[in-house]
């Protein structure tokens, strides 16, 4: 990947049903957005100086990295987080999910941009300084926003962003409610009992050749019941985000589900629970915690 010599540029398009109208306020907030994504939460000396801005549609700004501190040109200093934010764009491009270089933080302003070209605006393109380019467009924001976003909302990038944000193993007991693929790997999704929230599973790759043989899509139609043990996410509330490396009980080939015992009356009938007390002495003992 070539250094980070020049400045970067974005394009903003009007959208293709109306391209005469491109909206101020999308096209601005998606120009700041883009060098949202290129500054470096960690470095705070370094700020985006403004080089250009055209007058008319397309918009398209130039910017150039500056140190404040040393009053001087910073290209050096941001090459390494501008290329795993070219990488990561460059990924969703080709419709590949994120790797773990693309920083977390930065999720949830890919997720506005990418919205936002569903929603306002048209084409935009993406000039790193490099001589490299990534476009975004409507098509490719829908695909990209499957990879991006879980449930249609934020809980995976709110999780990232958090900065209490723990994981511990653990397990979760709850009903298959489908099967499915997390960022490209292979999931169960599970209504967890508790909390009555759906949690993705992703499964062990060891795993895998065992679980592929016994689970069916009949499974996941009767809500089957199932404990999934694995490296448990939580969020700042304490709430479970997602699970990875789970894994499943399995017994001579076939998934151990979690099975109803058949329970009768007779089974519940204690005729020595009262410890030959009438029912109302037991009560009024029970109420005043005098048993002895």
């Amino acid at each position: 990947m070539k250094p980070v010599a020049k400045p970067s540029k974005v394009t903003v398009e009007a959208p293709a049903d109306h391209p005469e109208v491109l909206d101020v306020r999308d096209a601005m907030q998606q120009v700041m957005d883009f060098f949202d994504l290129l500054t470096d939460q960690e470095d705070g000396d370094v700020v985006w100086r403004l080089i250009s801005a055209s007058a008319k549609s397309p918009l398209t700004v130039e910017c150039a990295p500056y140190n404040m501190k040393t009053n001087a040109s910073a290209f050096s200093q941001v090459m390494g987080h501008v290329s795993r934010i070219q990488k990561g764009m460059a990924s969703l491009q080709a419709g590949d999910p994120l790797d773990m270089s693309f920083p977390s933080e930065k999720i949830p302003t890919a997720v506005k941009m990418f919205k936002r070209s569903l929603n306002g605006i048209g084409r935009t393109r993406f000039d790193f300084g490099n001589e490299t380019s990534v476009e975004i467009f409507p098509e490719l924001a829908k695909r990209s926003l499957k990879i991006l976003v879980f449930n249609d909302d934020y809980e995976e990038s709110n999780y990232h962003l958090s900065s209490r944000k723990r994981e511990a193993l653990g397990s979760i007991d709850g009903r298959i409610v489908n099967l499915n693929t997390d960022r490209a790997r292979p999931s169960i999704r599970v209504l967890e009992h508790s909390s009555g929230r759906e949690i993705n599973c992703v499964i062990s790759e060891d795993l895998l050749p065992e679980i592929e043989s016994s689970l069916t899509a009949g499974d996941a139609w009767k809500r089957r019941r199932v404990r999934v043990r694995g490296t448990i996410s939580y969020d700042s509330d304490g709430r479970i985000v997602r699970l990875y490396d789970g894994r499943i009980p399995i017994e001579d080939g076939r998934i151990q589900f979690i099975e109803p015992k058949e329970v009768t009356i007779e089974d519940l009938h204690d005729p020595d629970f009262t410890g030959g007390l009438p029912a109302h002495e037991y009560l009024d003992k029970l109420r005043e915690n005098n048993f002895d």
